[in-house]
């Protein structure tokens, strides 16, 4: 098999040649006319492929294709027009061309015949984006019990939390010694982030047993 990359994205060939219009079809952007192929020459630029052109894979090797709209294309998210530029998106980056929260809402594609495909657990899956391209949201339901703080389960069943009650669930309170410094990191957050760190004045969505790191620096 041969490999090759469109927009980040790894495909592959059976056969050695293949043409722009195949590469194009092969990662879902259709019709391939509304799409320009190029070529990556180095790491100064691209160079065009068109889409009756032969490309010999075991001389391009992995290095890829990056594939563009020849001009911004409209899309349906819960039947509100949404212009995108992208032909290759994650649904993180629908939600957010869509001004979604993708903390709240997760994403459903509509597909022909009205099959639905859910990216509430695959939120970096990379979507050929069409001018059929439609896609509903769906609300994120979640039930809060517990955080998990410095490996140690906490009551809690708000949807958001600040940097400010993550400390005091650690340390039942919180100095405002300016030598007392708080280092907050987590993980198993929820899909749109779900790893990371907070600073002071943060407020980030909360997932069941989500699992906070905080520890405690006196500097003076």
């Amino acid at each position: 098999m041969y490999h090759y990359k469109v927009n980040k994205k790894r495909f592959e060939s059976s056969e050695p040649k293949i043409t722009g219009k195949e590469i194009l079809n092969k990662a879902g952007l259709i019709p391939e006319d509304d799409y320009e192929l190029l070529y990556r020459v180095n790491e100064k630029g691209f160079t065009p492929i068109q889409l009756d052109e032969e490309v010999d894979l075991k001389k391009v090797g992995i290095e890829g294709f990056k594939a563009t709209m020849y001009q911004p294309i409209i899309i349906k998210v819960d039947d509100k027009e949404v212009e995108v530029e992208d032909c290759l998106m994650t649904p993180l980056e629908v939600l957010e061309a869509a001004n979604v929260d993708s903390d709240i809402f997760s994403l459903i594609e509509i597909r022909r015949g009205g099959v639905e495909v859910s990216y509430k657990d695959d939120v970096e899956h990379k979507i050929a984006i069409t001018k059929k391209s439609c896609f509903v949201t769906c609300k994120i339901e979640v039930q809060i019990e517990c955080v998990i703080v410095n490996a140690k389960p906490k009551e809690w069943s708000k949807p958001k939390i600040s940097f400010d009650e993550v400390v005091i669930l650690a340390y039942n309170s919180i100095s405002n010694n300016p030598n007392v410094i708080y280092t907050v990191n987590y993980i198993k957050g929820v899909p749109s982030k779900p790893e990371g760190s907070m600073l002071k004045g943060d407020v980030i969505s909360v997932n069941n047993k989500m699992i906070f790191n905080v520890t405690r620096t006196d500097k003076s």
